[in-house]
């Protein structure tokens, strides 16, 4: 374990303990610090006091007991509360840290495992008995695993979430969809990608879905009301009724007029 120095604050005891860097700081009342980054993603633990954390996207809100983590490139700048803040700084150093994934954008964790193991890292390094290093490596790689683990749900739920916006966008608009550059842009992905995690996710591809919609709408309408084959399939969005006659006759076996006179007469499902 080697001593190391830290920038902003008063600090006392650093450490190295293979590729993290722990610091314990402090900051001084209604401290600022200008905008700035940091050479090494890492976690804040609050011990006490607060502090905020401005990026270019949002405001963080530090509070004791919480976990603040951020990548190196997360340019932001610093305010203090009234009592200032008390903080243990663990930085990792090193790609061999494993934490490719766990950094990809800041987030405050105020309960759960990540604190936990963050506050039983605090006291490890504050007993520094004969014991103290490999307890602290054992910790930082706990420490890592949780955060890598949250970072995938996190990551996967976020995924899940714009597919469904995706998703309920065609469903929505299935008269005129947008297009996938019209999607990909406001999703902030790259067409193939979006095309790619569409069909992972749901089975088929955006146009599949879109005119499966459409079919389905049309379908509706032509078992459940009156109105003319031709109106339905410009309304649904197909050029003509040709073209629904086409497609339905396709999916169905049979062209939507027989279709409709079979299910009134109940010799079909609706």
């Amino acid at each position: 374990m080697t001593k190391l120095l830290v920038s902003h604050g008063r600090s006392g005891q650093p450490l190295t303990v293979g590729p993290y860097r722990l610091t314990e700081a402090r900051y001084a009342p209604d401290q600022q610090l200008p905008r700035h980054e940091h050479a090494f993603p890492s976690w804040t633990l609050l011990l006490s006091g607060s502090f905020e954390e401005v990026f270019s996207g949002e405001t963080l809100v530090c509070t004791t007991g919480s976990v603040l983590t951020k990548p190196s490139a997360a340019d932001h700048s610093n305010r203090y509360g009234p009592v200032g803040a008390h903080c243990l700084l663990i930085a990792a150093c090193s790609s061999a840290a494993g934490v490719a994934d766990v950094f990809a954008e800041p987030r405050m964790f105020s309960a759960g495992v990540i604190p936990v193991v963050a506050q039983r890292i605090h006291r490890e390094f504050r007993s520094q008995d004969s014991l103290s290093g490999i307890m602290l490596e054992a910790l930082l790689v706990e420490l890592t695993t949780a955060s890598a683990r949250v970072s995938s749900s996190a990551h996967c739920l976020s995924r899940k979430r714009w597919l469904n916006s995706v998703h309920d966008q065609l469903e929505e608009n299935f008269r005129c969809p947008p297009s996938l550059s019209e999607l990909a842009a406001i999703h902030r992905v790259h067409p193939v990608y979006l095309c790619q995690a569409f069909r992972a996710a749901f089975g088929v591809n955006v146009g599949e879905f879109a005119r499966a919609v459409r079919f389905e709408w049309a379908h509706a309408c032509l078992v459940s009301g009156d109105r003319s084959i031709a109106d339905i399939a410009l309304t649904a969005g197909f050029s003509d009724q040709a073209h629904f006659s086409r497609d339905f006759k396709r999916r169905m076996g049979m062209s939507p007029r027989r279709y409709r006179i079979g299910s009134r007469d109940g010799l079909l499902p609706r």
